[in-house]
């Protein structure tokens, strides 16, 4: 089946051998007690959302230069043409990159917008980039800081959109929703919040009511209220699914079943998605058979493919 891809995160992409050989080539110190071996995948339900991310303490030490960027960016679109993947909107946070290299914002974006567009060309795999920012007392400046690399280097077509990301239990400045209302108006660019993963329906009505959000990243806690899935539904606004990674997180306990289920029922919106695809050892068509399994629905699986379309922030694609 052609798939599309709207929620995976660049680092989640990478084929794990591909980032221990960076990482042992780079002599990249590893973080106390890390085991590359044991450490880098997550094949079992976490006990919370921090040890899920454990990876990240060895993720977030790469790619160590422009040529390592170009390896990472390699082996994410290998794995996308692997799983009949035709179009992608890659997330990153592009901060980390710059000052893991010790550059300017514009320059790491540059880096990366320049190497997604080359390699996506190569294996003929439309892409779009949203840009992540980090929830936190930093959000509104970091935000500010990668809108001001996007003018610079032109308003690139390959961005098409925001994230914000991370702890949902910590805080941002108010500031924040309204700075990515703004970038929405001003740059047309299109929002995805992490929101409702960790429980916490009350986030899910910001994204929509203070971000404005167009979709929901995750959102496994709509379902505990009719109200909001009725607000999406009404709305328009689209939940990625990523049914692994909900398991893995343990966002949905292995007792529980999953929310989509729900969300099939009150029509709400929704895309199938992979999250973190080489970290799971896993693939989006694994997620594909683990919705299967979830609702045994073979019909949204054959209309998947122009949801996707519709729901896709990349511009051009039949139905946006």
């Amino acid at each position: 089946m052609n798939k599309g891809e709207l929620h995976v995160h660049l680092n989640g992409l990478v084929s794990t051998d591909v980032i221990r050989g960076l990482l042992v080539r780079d002599r990249s110190e590893l973080p106390s007690g890390f085991d590359l071996e044991r450490d880098l995948n997550i094949l079992k339900p976490a006990d919370s959302l921090s040890s899920y991310l454990k990876p990240w303490q060895v993720l977030r030490l790469i790619p160590k230069s422009k040529s390592c960027l170009r390896v990472i960016v390699e082996s994410a679109f290998l794995n996308l043409k692997s799983q009949n993947i035709t179009f992608v909107e890659i997330r990153n946070s592009v901060i980390y990159l710059a000052l893991l290299n010790n550059i300017s914002v514009d320059e790491a974006l540059c880096w990366l917008v320049t190497e997604i567009e080359e390699v996506s060309e190569k294996y003929k795999i439309q892409a779009g980039l949203i840009l992540t920012v980090s929830r936190g007392d930093y959000a509104p400046e970091h935000l500010r800081a990668l809108l001001g690399a996007y003018e610079k280097l032109g308003k690139p077509n390959a961005i098409v959109g925001l994230d914000l990301a991370g702890n949902e239990e910590i805080v941002s400045p108010a500031e924040t929703g309204s700075l990515f209302l703004q970038a929405k108006d001003k740059y047309g660019l299109k929002v995805t919040i992490h929101a409702g993963e960790t429980g916490r329906i009350e986030n899910i009505i910001s994204a929509v009511d203070e971000f404005g959000a167009d979709r929901i990243g995750h959102g496994t806690a709509a379902s505990k209220s009719v109200e909001v899935m009725a607000l999406l539904k009404k709305r328009d606004i689209c939940i990625e699914v990523c049914p692994i990674s909900n398991r893995l997180t343990n966002a949905v306990n292995e007792w529980e079943s999953h929310p989509v289920i729900d969300f099939i029922d009150h029509k709400v919106p929704f895309v199938i998605c992979s999250d973190n695809p080489s970290i799971h050892s896993s693939s989006l068509t694994e997620d594909y058979l683990e919705f299967f399994c979830e609702t045994n629905s073979s019909q949204h699986l054959c209309n998947m493919y122009e949801n996707q379309k519709k729901y896709s922030f990349i511009r051009g694609l039949c139905g946006n």
